[in-house]
């Protein structure tokens, strides 16, 4: 094998090195990725369907470089001043683009750690703005995961950002979520008229739960002003299937309270105002 190697010329050489990476690539993406593939569709932890997704997004990445060197190699090129070079230029290019590189190492550790998968519904704390934080995950990349908030507008958010911020994911397991609503009644309101009148508009509701509505009494005091509230601040909580559906469903409730109190003569606190004389 080593003398049929020495007799062929460098062009043949680096045609026979293309011809084993095609080989290659074809064994890994019809054999290797496909067992692999295979696998992670027979488990329900997601971690290996997201390491099938980066192997076959990067293993061509490192396929070409292994033949950029042995086309090299075959030349009687030598490679160690190459890759001694690729490394000062690596530190170069890694001080240059450290944002990009932090992206990359918070994308692995999101598909190691796994605070959302792909079609959860999910919050994020702190970066969510003018769009709002509310979304469905539609993919989660090395660089960037992108989000499709409520309003249907697809966010890309940097994954170094989104590695620092809390992931509120509603969709890990498959459970009901408490909504909360809050209201204010005056101080003169029969409470227990409120109480039930509040419960069964509430869990009249087609799509809260059966038996999970429930009305509390939630502060008399404002704690952030110091003084007395300007009514009785209630929470109402109900339980839903669906978070998906939570924003139209908690306006839904609120406006059934609102026409539920006002059939039942029952009036919501108004603010207070302060009024202050100014001498001349």
């Amino acid at each position: 094998m080593t003398a049929w190697w020495g007799e062929l010329n460098n062009w043949w050489q680096m045609g026979v090195a293309c011809c084993i990476a095609f080989l290659v690539h074809i064994f890994v993406k019809c054999v290797f990725l496909r067992a692999l593939h295979r696998i992670s569709e027979q488990t329900e932890n997601d971690l290996d369907d997201r390491l099938t997704h980066f192997v076959k997004r990067f293993y061509l990445v490192l396929l070409f470089f292994v033949l950029i060197m042995v086309c090299l190699r075959i030349n009687d090129i030598e490679i160690t001043p190459f890759l001694a070079s690729a490394g000062i230029v690596g530190i170069a290019i890694g001080m240059a683009a450290k944002e990009t590189l932090a992206d990359v190492l918070a994308g692995i550790s999101l598909i190691a750690d796994r605070p959302a998968r792909i079609g959860d519904r999910v919050k994020i704390e702190s970066i969510g703005k003018h769009w709002g934080s509310w979304g469905d995950v539609v993919d989660i990349g090395l660089r960037r995961t992108c989000i499709r908030n409520t309003d249907g507008v697809v966010v890309n958010y940097p994954n170094n950002i989104l590695a620092n911020s809390v992931i509120t994911n509603f969709s890990f397991e498959d459970q009901p979520v408490r909504v909360r609503v809050r209201f204010q009644l005056n101080y003169n309101v029969d409470l227990d008229q409120a109480i039930e009148v509040a419960t069964r508009s509430i869990q009249s509701h087609s799509e809260v739960l059966p038996d999970t509505a429930q009305v509390i009494v939630r502060s008399l005091w404002d704690e952030t002003a110091g003084h007395a509230a300007s009514g009785i601040l209630m929470e109402g909580r109900y339980r839903i299937s669906d978070v998906r559906n939570r924003t139209r469903i908690r306006s839904e409730v609120l406006h059934d309270l609102t026409i539920a109190f006002q059939k039942a003569g029952i009036s919501l606190a108004s603010p207070r105002v302060r009024v202050e004389q100014v001498e001349d």
